[in-house]
């Protein structure tokens, strides 16, 4: 049987920068392997603060930054100390397959806002603003999106603030793919807009996606009021700080050497037009042309009520397990996301990968019946 082919994995095929790991052994070789303050280490905090100051525009201080095991970390601690049993928390739908299970772990409940496909899965404001209620107490974003690859432009951006500050809401923007972009998009942070939206804001970004650091679990937040505080004392009953080791390595990453960034950014720009040219060629299959994130999020109406090799084509469950087992291709259902028709595929994957299975995935659609 051949080897299994994943172009779903939302994970970087690149190395971490040499000078990264060369600050990894340093902090190794100089012993610095004990615990640290729950926050984190006060450098890595104060570069963070230094980081969203010169990029994003949002001001802030080191005591309301917390670093954590990872974004999704950052993202769960938020969530923990922000929602309360029966608190409703708007989120736009396609969605991050996490947020709707970490708003349920906190006794939550998900509301989402729709975002329609022909509009590139940017919702509109008043999708959001239908959706909240009086039980409401947080709302998501997420841009550049996961699994969609849509990025929020600036009137739709104030827009939500708006809606926040009329509803007296805290906003949890999550920002781990902002250096993702293309075809001229632009990645504005939603606390940048004024200091009482930044005052009602949660910013959660890590290293994971920027630097290809996904194995070194460093994640972090910009917590508004006391909230920083709270999560604090969450993380240090949970998990306490992060590696020690990983925070130097994070340091160094985020003060060394830029210009990996860019590398990056510019070999999944090329492998984004490969795989819109290959979804292109297979008529069962559609998707709109991602300006963020490293997905295309790719509709697969056409193949529903179909047969692959015996196997009937329900929904994209479904369909995820016909293209495994008929040719060892990997890719996402859409389910975990917000939608049976869709598949996630990944071009943060090697080019080699990409298209080999999308070969295999042309040959495989071939014996539809």
């Amino acid at each position: 049987m051949e080897l299994l082919v994943d172009i779903g994995r939302g994970e970087p095929d690149f190395h971490t920068p040499d000078h990264v790991k060369q600050a990894a052994c340093e902090a190794i070789r100089c012993n610095f392997t004990k615990y640290t303050p729950q926050p984190g280490i006060q450098e890595l905090r104060e570069a963070i603060v230094d980081k969203l100051a010169v990029e994003n525009g949002v001001r802030t201080d080191a005591e309301h930054v917390v670093v954590s095991c990872g974004g999704k970390h950052s993202v769960e601690n938020a969530i923990r100390c922000i929602v309360r049993p029966g608190d409703e928390v708007v989120m736009v739908t396609p969605y991050w397959f996490a947020y709707t299970e970490q708003v349920r772990l906190a006794g939550g409940v998900p509301v989402l806002a729709p975002a329609a496909e022909a509009d590139g899965f940017v919702p509109s404001a008043d999708s959001i603003r239908n959706a909240i209620t009086a039980k409401t107490s947080l709302m998501v974003i997420n841009s550049p999106n996961n699994p969609t690859g849509a990025v929020y432009p600036l009137p739709l951006l104030e827009s939500i603030a708006e809606i926040a500050v009329e509803n007296d809401l805290l906003v949890l923007a999550d920002e781990v793919y902002e250096k993702c972009l293309y075809d001229g998009a632009t990645h504005v942070s939603i606390a940048s807009l004024s200091e009482d939206v930044a005052a009602r804001t949660v910013t959660v970004n890590s290293v994971s996606k920027t630097h290809a650091m996904t194995g070194w679990r460093i994640g972090y937040a910009v917590l508004p009021g006391g909230l920083a505080q709270r999560v604090v004392a969450v993380q240090r009953v949970s998990t306490s700080a992060p590696s020690a080791i990983s925070q130097k390595a994070a340091l160094a990453a985020m003060t060394g050497n830029q210009s990996h960034v860019g590398e990056m950014a510019a070999a999944y720009a090329e492998r984004r037009s490969l795989v819109l040219e290959r979804i292109d060629r297979i008529p069962q299959l559609s998707t709109r042309r991602p300006k963020g994130a490293f997905y295309c999020f790719v509709n697969i109406g056409g193949l529903l009520g179909k047969s692959l090799r015996g196997r009937r084509i329900e929904d994209a469950d479904a369909f995820t397990e016909a293209l495994e087992a008929a040719a060892g291709v990997k890719v996402l259902s859409g389910v975990e996301f917000g939608s049976d028709r869709h598949v996630r595929i990944s071009f943060a994957v090697a080019r080699e990968a990409l298209e080999e299975g999308f070969d295999r995935i042309e040959k495989a659609l071939s014996d539809l019946s």
